[in-house]
């Protein structure tokens, strides 16, 4: 039905992203973004005016907008990697290492309550996971789990123990097992991310409207807190620009049966 006046509304409903095909500006296929407590357009205008200055006081009798600039603030509490990974311009990816037996690797000097990742390099900057059959030694001799060191297994994490029998500045040599895993990773990056975004409307009163923005640049905004009371919230901001041959925005009414 064609909507008309009374049309008061709760509004409710659903952001999807696309980003784009590479060297198009047609979507590669549109994502939900999750739950979103909270999303704003909002249009800032640019206006030059001009006043008749003749008699008495100048009074404008001219006003034109010259320019506009459309603006989308989502706040999301679905923390997907996908998501993460706008909020600091990067990618998510998947992770893959393989399985090892009996490798092995040296922490030099080491300090007492510190803990050293197994596994670091410049092509896996935070280290490898999930290690079994762990062996520590000083000068070849083996050391005493929980007594000497602590062993995390899963993090591939080796905690010297203050009090134990392995010194300050000693050479740690570690022998252990790696097993094949794979692990969700979030890189952050420089560029910021564009694509198609629609806002599929599901409100709670009133006619659906369903909003289509062709091109849109996604930034971060505010804090993003790793320790709180609250449910995690991530706030994305999107610049609304215009796409070659098309607006900046489209906003379709639900279809009808014309009579």
């Amino acid at each position: 039905m064609v909507t008309s006046v009374d049309n008061q509304t709760l509004g409710a409903g659903e952001l999807h992203f696309s980003l784009f095909k590479p060297g198009t500006f047609i979507p590669a296929g549109f994502r939900p973004l999750g739950n979103a407590p909270a999303a704003t357009l909002s249009f800032e205008n640019e206006k030059i005016e001009h006043k008749d200055s003749r008699r008495g006081i100048r009074r404008t009798d001219k006003s034109k907008v010259i320019s506009t600039k459309g603006t989308i603030s989502m706040t999301l509490d679905d923390i997907q990697p996908e998501n993460l990974a706008y909020f600091f311009f990067g990618q998510a990816q998947i992770l893959t290492q393989t399985s090892a037996t009996a490798q092995t690797e040296t922490f030099d000097d080491v300090k007492l309550g510190h803990a050293y990742q197994l596994g670091l390099s410049d092509a896996n900057p935070t280290g490898i996971r999930s290690v079994s059959n762990v062996v520590v030694e000083v000068g070849g001799a083996a050391k005493v789990p929980d007594t000497d060191y602590t062993v995390d297994p899963e993090l591939a994490l080796i905690t010297i123990i203050k009090g134990g029998t392995i010194a300050a500045g000693a050479d740690v040599e570690v022998t252990f097992d790696r097993a094949a895993r794979s692990r969700e990773q979030i890189i952050s990056g420089t560029t910021q991310i564009e694509g198609i975004l629609r806002y599929i409307a599901y409100n709670g009163e009133g006619a659906n409207f369903d909003y289509y923005m062709p091109k849109v640049s996604l930034s971060s905004d505010g804090e993003f807190s790793l320790i709180s009371e609250e449910w995690q919230q991530l706030t994305l901001v999107g610049d609304i620009l215009a796409a070659p041959g098309k607006q900046m925005l489209y906003i379709d009414g639900r279809p009808y049966s014309a009579t």
